[in-house]
Parts: structure tokens; C-alpha cells; sequence
């Protein structure tokens, strides 16, 4: 399988999920250009679930990249085993379903319950599950940022808390109930910071090195 970086394969989501959802190529064009993804993937949220979707979009509607889906696709089942066609495709529905099951499998969720996703600003997918009884049960996402304290979300709903989808960078700055935890997630940011520039060093580096080698004189034959 040929490696692709979790920006590349986003980006290909992303330009596959606007030719399949933007029927005017004008407003096709101007979204690509100024490379919204906001956009986008609002459209294929309030999109039916017929709608269908290739495995790229789905990396980026779910907001996964290309290795972790497929390492996913290996421990809980591939949606797209009994696709047909190419490249293959399935509903927005079944997959909904399949990111449901991955979530509630990894936050070892037993019963029968429903979730509605909701998104974070940065584009984050989670998933809020209901019990049978329609009560708020867990609030869970792919993400894995943290060890996220889901008992401490639950009694925060019992006495009447609100859904507020934050990034983390935002909800950082406010006060939290629970220090402790507070500190898991600034620690995990830490991480993803360090983790993220990294890899944009990298990219500057591969960019700097590609376009030495174009413009060396030793390249250029007269």
C-alpha cells in the first residue's frame, strides 16, 4: 500500500467529497480554490443518508486519515467489503452506522442505543448516544485525544449541562470543574502540537530539498 500523509489524504476527501456534492461547477470551483472545508463538509451532513460516498470522502467527512481508517477497517469490520463499482461506494447511512459501532465498541458501550454526530469547530465528528429512553448516555468520538473522564460528563448533564462543541485549543482557556483532567487534555495537546509541527517541518524541509534539485545548475541541460 503506498503511504499517503493525513494532510494528503484529506485533501483528496475533500476534493472527491466536492465534486460529488457541488453540482455547480462554478461554486464548485470557488470552494476548491479557497480549499473549504467547512463548507463541504456541512453540505455532506445535511446530505440524505443515500447520499453516497467513496472511501475518501469518508476520511474526510469522519475527519480519519487514510492509515488510521484502514487500520480501523481491520479490527472492526470494512464497510466497503460488499461495495461494487469503481471506485467502490456505500451510503452515508451505513457508514454513520459503521463510525456508531466503532465508537461504541471502543468505549465498550453494551445495549442497544442511537447517536446523533455532532462536530466540533476544527471539524471533528463525535457522536452524543441515547439509551433506549431517549437520555443523553455518553458523549464519544474517534478522536482519542485524552482518557476522557466519561462519568464526569454524565453527572455534568444530571445537573443540567450543555453540549458545547469546543476545540481544544478554546476550551483550554476556561476554567474546568475537574483540574486533573484539565491536565490530561493539556498534555495530550501538547502532544498533538509537537506531533503537528513536526510534520510541517518535514513538508518545509521535502519542499526546500524538491525545489533545490529543480533549480540546481547541475539539472540544467543547455
Amino acid at each position: 500500500m503506498t503511504l499517503i500523509s493525513n494532510q494528503d489524504s484529506l485533501e483528496e476527501g475533500f476534493i472527491r467529497s466536492a465534486l460529488e456534492i457541488i453540482a455547480n461547477p462554478g461554486k464548485r470551483s470557488a470552494v476548491v480554490a479557497r480549499s473549504d472545508h467547512q463548507t463541504v463538509r456541512q453540505l455532506l451532513d445535511q446530505a440524505p443518508s443515500s447520499t453516497r460516498f467513496t472511501q475518501s470522502m469518508a476520511e474526510f467527512y469522519l475527519a480519519i486519515p487514510r492509515r488510521q481508517f484502514e487500520a480501523l477497517k481491520r479490527t472492526h469490520l470494512n464497510p466497503f467489503v460488499h461495495a461494487v463499482g469503481r471506485p467502490k461506494m456505500i451510503s452515508k447511512g451505513e457508514i454513520l452506522t459503521w463510525f456508531g459501532h466503532i465508537n461504541k465498541s471502543l468505549h465498550a458501550m453494551t445495549g442497544k442505543v442511537e447517536g446523533r454526530l455532532g462536530r466540533a469547530p476544527d471539524g471533528t465528528p463525535f457522536i452524543v448516544m441515547r439509551d433506549a429512553k431517549k437520555k443523553i448516555n455518553r458523549i464519544v468520538s474517534h478522536a482519542g485525544i485524552t482518557t476522557l473522564d466519561l462519568d464526569a460528563i454524565e453527572d455534568a448533564f444530571a445537573r443540567g449541562a450543555k453540549i458545547a462543541a469546543l476545540g481544544v485549543d478554546r476550551a483550554l482557556t476556561l476554567p474546568w470543574a475537574n483540574p486533573a483532567e484539565k491536565r490530561l487534555w493539556r498534555q495530550a495537546y501538547r502532544i498533538h502540537i509537537d506531533r503537528t509541527h513536526a510534520e510541517t517541518v518535514a513538508l518545509l524541509d521535502r519542499q526546500e530539498l524538491d525545489e533545490a534539485t529543480v533549480m540546481s545548475p547541475e539539472s540544467i541541460v543547455s
